[in-house]
């Protein structure tokens, strides 16, 4: 089998650790024995990244004190802190009323406390400042322009240091939801409905007056644009947003935020529409904009109740969405929500809140489980540019390097609950460990070395992810 040569010398290192991984031992060894019903795989290295992607999770403030204990838990790197409403900072024109906002310091401060970075959410223009006077979820009106950008160097300004420090700023919620949006759910707002650019040009040039004025006074900042609903890989309307904040004069944001919940088919939605977000900035020769999922999260399905096994497919996205990642080379992930009372946005938290306190959901370890085992852990494997929807009996297989430079796989079987037999090539007598069961507060580590002496590291797959260390 021949390897691709490395380009960047940093991956030379990993050489002779990941080729003892795809080539035989030493010794001439005969070809690996399979019992019925098993499957091998064979994985090539083909490039190694930088391990940069962000892990966090979007905190309620409504609920910010009660998950306090639960931060340091996660290995979080960042969390959204909550929405900064300039209506209610600003619903006199020149008057600012910082008292409104008391509730989001609160948790901006516990964040920074337990060393995460806080990422807030500017949105919902004054009743004086609108270009729809009749509704909350309205566009900031140009001749307000000027206003909007007093008010984001005020608000950059204020939270440019000490324990209120924010360096990440999110300008509104899912901007390209459909038109017809409630005024209630704090989403949308600047969709128009009309082709080709859908409101995104509007968009866009108020996203760059906010994100001149926040920089000016903080130029550490940086400006997450969108949060996309993106309903669908190839969404006319969220690909004619996009495209109309470019024409509208070049992306001002640093990185391109957008939701992504649930599967489609056997695939993330979150793969899918990377994918399709890049295609779209590819075309203007922006395809090395970051991308950032502010959303992620297993959902039940609207409208109904959720299934029996709910709480285990929860998981189970749990334990691998970070590692896709990951993969992707995504500027990091957010899970929405930590904790709720109640049914939440179908019942997508982490935590649930009952009498006697926080009840962290089996997700919540998985999440958790995840982000350690995943710590550092740089991506080794071909580019996911080509995943599909229906991919159905398709195992799963990514392939890292931990900062000991050691490989680690992560593997499941989508949309299969009952366990199958597979194994990983590696070479006669090979040690390694394989971790499961990521939604327990402690996962089950097991000895899953070849005691066959065929090369074949076995183990059994599903839904459930697995993730397989082999020893040096």
């Amino acid at each position: 089998m021949l390897l691709p040569l490395f380009t960047h010398m940093r991956a030379a290192i990993l050489i002779v650790i990941v080729l003892m991984l795809a080539l035989p031992g030493p010794s001439p060894a005969a070809a690996p024995s399979l019992t019925e019903g098993e499957t091998v795989v064979h994985l090539p290295l083909v490039s190694v990244t930088e391990p940069s992607t962000r892990l966090g999770y979007d905190l309620r403030i409504a609920f910010g004190a009660q998950a306090e204990p639960l931060l340091a838990e996660i290995p979080a790197t960042w969390a959204r802190a909550g929405d900064l409403l300039w209506s209610e900072v600003e619903p006199v024109r020149g008057a600012y009323s910082w008292e409104a906002v008391a509730a989001l310091e609160h948790n901006i401060r516990r964040l920074r406390a337990a060393h995460i970075e806080p990422v807030v959410v500017v949105q919902v223009a004054p009743e004086w400042a609108r270009s729809l006077p009749d509704r909350t979820c309205s566009p900031v009106a140009a001749a307000a322009y000027d206003d909007l950008a007093r008010f984001a160097a005020a608000v950059a300004t204020r939270y440019s240091s000490g324990d209120l420090a924010v360096r990440y700023w999110q300008f509104w919620n899912e901007p390209d939801f459909t038109p017809t949006i409630s005024d209630h759910l704090g989403s949308g707002c600047w969709n128009d409905g009309q082709a080709p650019w859908y409101g995104g040009d509007a968009y866009g040039a108020a996203l760059r007056v906010f994100a001149d004025a926040v920089r000016s006074a903080n130029p550490a900042a940086r400006i997450i644009g969108g949060n996309f609903a993106h309903f669908w890989p190839d969404d006319r309307q969220t690909l004619g947003f996009l495209r109309g904040m470019i024409e509208s004069g070049g992306l001002a944001c640093d990185m391109i935020g957008f939701s992504g919940y649930t599967r489609w088919g056997t695939a993330e939605r979150m793969v899918l529409k990377a994918q399709s977000l890049r295609r779209t900035l590819a075309a203007y020769g922006l395809q090395e904009t970051p991308l950032v999922a502010v959303e992620v999260g297993e959902v039940c399905p609207e409208g109904q109740p959720c299934p029996k096994d709910y709480q285990y497919l929860q998981a189970n996205y749990a334990a691998r969405i970070y590692a896709l990642a990951i993969a992707l080379d995504l500027r990091g992930i957010m899970w929405f929500t930590l904790m709720i009372d109640g049914a939440g946005f179908q019942q997508s938290h982490l935590v649930d809140v009952v009498a006697t306190g926080p009840a962290p959901r089996p997700a919540f370890y998985a999440y958790r489980n995840t982000a350690l085992l995943l710590r550092d852990a740089a991506y080794a494997g071909p580019p996911l540019t080509d995943s599909r929807f229906d991919e159905d009996g398709v195992v799963q297989v990514l392939r890292f390097v931990t900062r000991d430079g050691r490989p680690l796989y992560v593997v499941w079987l989508p949309n299969v609950t009952a366990e199958r037999d597979y194994a990983l090539v590696a070479w006669p007598g090979a040690r390694a460990t394989c971790t499961s069961g990521l939604e327990r507060a402690a996962p089950l580590v097991r000895d899953c070395s070849d005691t066959r002496g065929d090369g074949l590291i076995r183990f059994k797959v599903s839904d459930a992810p697995v993730y397989v260390r082999p020893a040096e």
